[in-house]
């Protein structure tokens, strides 16, 4: 089956809107194009030359810019990072004493996700998001396990602000997306206005593709800032499969390039496995696996309205990278394995179309079990301590904002940090939190103080076993 055939296939199982995709092989574009729209209500067609959001791929080109900090001196991987930010202040004295920008590369913390932080306490100014840090708790030992963690990315990338004299954006323009020529490649969505094409962002609900609201980033750029194309994105590539150089010029140390796509945490990154993957483990924010017998370099994103992937074999010189409109799909992961394949001359290629929708389903089904789970746990016809208007005020937490709750009509609502948040009664004085930016539905339990007044409420704005609900104190 040709490339052509394949995305259209996967863009029809997926209900993508639209894609575009490049591929690379010994130091040329072998494929570039796009397929399907970039605006449904107006039928704009995608192209190669369409700016999208590339989400979490954007974690690879933070590494390369802080490695070309390590070979000029000025930063080194294993030098704990409070060298270079004395009033780095992490959940414990352990991490802030030693963590160093490999363990923040790799996700060895001990940190979990905190996707809802990132999500809704995004703030612009990098110092002031680095000083919710501390409210993030581990939940793992130190260097044990495999976490990922946005935030902990986005403290890398923030010490170019601190070794240079430039901020992490500029850099990254200067340095990377300049030299190779990436020319409809910047930062943040706000950007997206500046160009001739670019993609709206869709969510499928089944009967008609909604847009979701893009992601800002902010302070958190260098987990997930930037915008691109396929024929930018074909460029990247080609740099991370070759030397360093790039037009005879070097940009980065063969030694440092290596050291990106090599693994450097153990513990696999994704939560599905796959026969044909013999190992699947973590380097310096690129995923680095044993696929069929030969190494792959990889990363994906996903934001709002997108989704990404990029892969290397540099064995063959060959990359694919796909950008797609659409929120969390895995048809950029099955466009990949299935372009890999075809590289590799495997004879009988897996339906990876189907299995992907089955990680999907079993991913959801996963979801839907634990909310199921927690509605069975419900102890009907329980009340409220007060009065549900005692409810209503403003809560704050230092490391995830403000929770505003209002009373009328007999209900609760409110919002976070801006975003509409919907409160259902669970039992007693707990309540479900719900967000509907990200679909997610958070367990919430008011604490009653000792005067008999709401004290505050306990979000469990992580779920990650062994994580404690955090505590968001009642001001007014």
């Amino acid at each position: 089956m040709k490339t052509e055939a394949y995305v259209e296939k996967l863009m029809k199982d997926y209900n993508v809107a639209g894609m575009s995709v490049a591929v690379v092989k010994d130091g040329k574009v072998i494929h570039n194009a796009g397929y399907g729209r970039r605006n449904v209500a107006e039928d704009l067609p995608m192209s190669e030359n369409t700016v999208l959001p590339i989400g979490s791929t954007t974690k690879s080109f933070t590494a390369l810019a802080l490695a070309m900090l390590v070979d000029e001196g000025k930063l080194e991987w294993d030098e704990p990072v409070i060298t270079y930010i004395p009033w780095l202040r992490l959940a414990t004295d352990e991490l802030t004493k030693n963590v160093t920008t490999r363990d923040l590369l790799c996700h060895r913390t001990g940190i979990p996700r905190y996707d809802m932080q990132a999500a809704f306490y995004i703030l612009d100014d990098w110092k002031k998001q680095t000083g919710t840090f501390k409210e993030l708790k581990p939940n793992k030992a130190f260097r044990t396990a495999f976490q990922y963690s946005n935030q902990m990315v986005s403290l890398a990338g923030h010490l170019i602000d601190v070794l240079t004299e430039q901020s992490y954006e500029d850099f990254v323009r200067e340095r990377i997306f300049r030299p190779l020529g990436m020319e409809h490649t910047d930062f943040e969505v706000d950007s997206l206005k500046n160009y001739e094409e670019s993609s709206k962002g869709y969510v499928f609900d089944g009967k008609n593709w909604m847009e979701p609201p893009y992601l800002h980033l902010g302070a958190l750029n260098p987990a997930g800032g930037i915008v691109s194309t396929s024929t930018d994105m074909a460029n990247y590539m080609l740099f991370q499969l070759g030397d360093g150089t790039w037009n005879g010029t070097r940009l980065v140390s063969k030694k440092n390039l290596d050291e990106m796509h090599t693994h450097q945490m153990i513990g696999s990154p994704y939560f599905w496995t796959f026969p044909e993957e013999q190992t699947a483990e973590y380097g310096l924010a690129w995923m680095v696996d044993i696929y069929r017998g030969k190494k792959v370099v990889s990363h994906g994103g996903n934001t709002n309205g997108f989704s990404s992937q990029l892969a290397l074999l540099p064995e063959n010189g060959f990359g694919i990278v796909a950008l797609s409109n659409a929120t969390s799909s895995f048809s950029v992961e099955a466009l990949s394995n299935y372009l890999l394949d075809e590289e590799l001359g495997v004879a009988e290629i897996p339906d990876w179309s189907k299995r992907y929708q089955d990680v999907f389903t079993n991913y959801y089904g996963e979801i839907m079990k634990g909310i199921q789970d927690r509605a069975a746990k419900k102890i009907p016809d329980t009340k409220t301590t007060k009065e549900l208007s005692a409810y209503a005020g403003t809560y704050e937490n230092p490391g995830f904002g403000t929770l505003e709750i209002t009373f009328a009509d007999g209900k609760l609502s409110g919002s976070w940090n801006g975003f509409p948040a919907m409160l259902n009664h669970y039992h007693y004085d707990g309540f479900d939190i719900l967000l509907p930016l990200m679909g997610a539905q958070l367990p919430a339990q008011f604490v009653i103080g000792d005067d008999g007044a709401v004290a505050g409420v306990k979000v469990g704005v992580e779920t990650a076993p062994g994580t404690e609900p955090d505590f968001f104190r009642k001001t007014k």
